[in-house]
């Protein structure tokens, strides 16, 4: 519907039945409440958009961190092998399972952190979303009802 009088009044004589003209007071009603839902859902979806955006760029950031953490864990390691290779030949391959041991706990700690705070921001945005979507659909719902 385009907010055009003659296209409102066939829709309330569509689904209520009852005749109404152009010129009733209603039929105004009726179209500043179709503009304000355009306009509402309009805001919603460009909040929406922003909120991605924000949360894409988090989501970049905090892959760039885990990027550049495991590349310096990695050089970490590498350094620490070949300190050991030069201390004792006969310790390289029990020092080596505790140095793994010890960077891999590490990695899935960080990891993990990480994972909890990206799961709760995911968790408060879809809850967001859905309150947002269920209060619509409640203002809908409440609108389609009342014109009954």
């Amino acid at each position: 519907m385009e907010n055009k009088p003659a296209e409102i009044v066939a829709e309330v004589f569509r689904h209520s039945g009852t005749r109404v003209t152009e010129d009733d007071p209603i039929v105004v009603m009726l179209m500043m409440q179709d503009q304000s839902f355009r306009q509402a859902f309009d805001a919603f979806a460009e909040q929406q958009t922003e909120e991605r955006l924000v949360f894409l760029e988090e989501l970049s950031v905090r892959e760039g961190n885990i990027t550049e953490a495991a590349a310096k864990l990695e050089k970490y390691r590498e350094q620490l092998l070949a300190e050991l290779a030069q201390y004792a030949n006969g310790q390289i391959a029990e020092a080596e399972h505790k140095i793994y041991g010890a960077v891999y706990q590490r990695i899935a700690r960080d990891v993990e952190d990480a994972n909890g705070r990206l799961v709760k921001k995911l968790e408060r945005l879809v809850v967001c979303a859905v309150a947002a979507v269920l209060a619509v659909l409640l203002i809908v719902g409440a609108v389609v009802w009342s014109g009954r």
